[in-house]
């Protein structure tokens, strides 16, 4: 029996039902890629087939399967068939098991890992005796077979002996480097999907036969997997298809709320305790501190090649740099002139540009022209290469001699230009900036990630609106900000300290690759 689960272009993909309920099955894929989706569409597809299966739902984000098809579904919580606390698991899964029936064992609202042992140790002793075709779908996990920490010893068995008795395992993480490396490699099919961590990919290696072959996870779009193994004849991506029932593991949606009316007073005045206040949004962090230090180790400068590292960890914590989203309007085109749009992300600390693609990807921005006025910004912008006399300067930008004499002296003072003599003592001005102004043509804004409220304050931002607004004037004097949001992005401070001084360094919160911000 066939299950066509998706579509590679145009052909649909089909794998093999008996080895997805009987086999070892691994479905891996970041935050945001899809892999709870792929989740409920076999869900679907073994329901739409009668092939039974025991789905432990670990955010009660499956229970829409019900709506749609029969099954039981246990748990503590409103609308469940059974009640976890006091069901005899024992008889109600042997009935599923002998009926072919699906089982949503829902542990978002208790103590999951002891209801999720005794389960498995059900689910491996029946089957010992039964013997009937039935699948074990563990999301999120590194929660119950972690590589280090206490694991759940009969999910392990089952992925090792379960197979001889029906009893199938499909294990599915966004984390394949925090599960246990002995249950990843019995899985002989796997669905994967992007990745971006390097832990993470280098935890899929031993699926794939080459470096060049992992790093195509990377490039992946959300919704994008690749299936391999005993499910497919060979290596396909594909997308998942669609799905018959309402997917609950979207990501809430804030919308627009009516005006506030007026308040009668202060909070303190009416005697109620000041609430408080959001502080944006930021980007949900991947790696975890544990795994940053470890990524940092490999990091330490040594003196000698085959030595002892010579520097020390002395510190490392998770902090949260502002970046403004920014849309800019302005009158652009070489021969028909047109309103065109840029957007585009910018550090607000630094004022470099920065691309959210699988990472941050930090390029050169407006940190020089931080602080400087109008003026002097058109005109360090539109100094050739060779240098310009304060003449041409004049003509070029159009502006009155004072105003230009002005921003020559905070240029040379700020040591973004420098002074030439050449024949005949003439004095050219000559650029200095550390690098090319980007033009707004070339901007990109890059790609959504998932967020979550800021927790905490928020850190301060150098560059505002305002100044953006001045820095852009000077640049193109048509261009006007039309949105300007701001959003914090996760790194770990690592500092680093030996008998040579202290050093400190930035790794990317989602990716872990070290980041290019100059540290303040």
């Amino acid at each position: 029996m066939d299950l066509v689960i998706g579509k590679a272009g145009d052909r649909e993909i089909a794998v093999d039902a008996q080895e997805l309920v009987t086999g070892r099955t691994c479905i891996i894929a970041q935050s945001g890629a899809g892999k709870s989706w792929g989740i409920a569409v076999l869900c679907e597809r073994l329901l739409q087939a009668r092939v039974g299966f025991c789905l432990i739902d670990t955010e009660g984000e499956y229970s829409s399967l019900k709506d749609r098809f029969s099954l039981v579904r246990v748990g503590s919580g409103d609308g469940c068939d059974a009640d976890i606390g006091r069901t005899n698991i024992r008889e109600l899964m042997q009935d599923a098991i002998c009926s072919r029936t699906a089982v949503i064992f829902d542990v978002s609202e208790i103590d999951m890992r002891e209801k999720v042992a005794t389960l498995a140790d059900i689910l491996y002793d029946l089957e010992s005796r039964l013997r009937q075709p039935y699948l074990l779908i563990v999301e999120e996990a590194d929660k119950f077979i972690p590589q280090s920490g206490e694991s759940i010893k009969k999910i392990e068995e089952i992925s090792r002996r379960g197979r001889k008795r029906g009893l199938g395992l499909l294990v599915a993480t966004q984390r394949p480097s925090l599960v246990a490396k002995n249950v990843l490699s019995q899985c002989n099919s796997q669905i994967i999907g992007k990745l971006s961590i390097e832990n993470d990919l280098k935890a899929v290696g031993l699926f794939f036969s080459s470096r060049q072959e992992v790093g195509e996870l990377a490039e992946l779009e959300p919704g994008e997997f690749f299936v391999m193994g005993g499910l497919s004849r060979e290596k396909v991506r594909m997308r998942f298809g669609a799905r018959v029932t309402a997917h609950r593991g979207l990501t809430p949606r804030l919308v627009p709320a009516p005006p506030a009316e007026p308040c009668a007073g202060p909070r303190e005045e009416r005697g109620e305790p000041e609430a408080p206040r959001a502080a944006g949004d930021a980007v949900v962090p991947v790696l975890l501190r544990e795994e940053a230090l470890d990524l940092a180790k490999t990091k330490r400068k040594r003196r000698f090649l085959f030595l002892e590292p010579d520097e020390r960890i002395v510190s490392g914590e998770r902090v949260y740099r502002p970046l403004h989203r920014v849309e800019v309007r302005y009158i652009g085109g070489l021969i028909r002139k047109a309103t065109k749009t840029a957007s585009f992300v910018l550090d607000g600390c630094t004022g470099c540009v920065v691309e959210i693609d699988r990472g941050l990807k930090v390029r050169p921005g407006f940190s020089d022209l931080l602080g400087l006025d109008e003026a002097a910004v058109k005109i360090v912008s539109g100094l050739a290469n060779g240098g310009s006399t304060m003449t041409e300067i004049e003509a070029d930008t159009h502006l009155a001699s004072g105003v230009v004499k002005k921003a020559i002296k905070s240029l040379v003072e700020a040591k973004l230009i420098t002074e030439v003599k050449t024949v005949g003592d003439t004095v050219v001005y000559v650029p200095l900036l550390a690098a090319e102004i980007p033009g707004l043509h070339t901007l990109r804004r890059g790609t959504d990630l998932p967020m979550e409220p800021l927790r905490g304050p928020p850190p301060e931002a150098k560059v505002t609106e305002s100044s953006l607004r001045t820095i852009l004037k000077g640049i193109e004097p048509t261009a006007e900000i039309v949105g300007f949001d701001t959003i914090y992005y996760p790194v770990y401070l690592v500092r680093f300290a030996s008998e040579r001084g202290e050093r400190s360094i930035l790794l990317d919160g989602c990716t872990g690759k070290e980041v290019s911000f100059p540290i303040s």
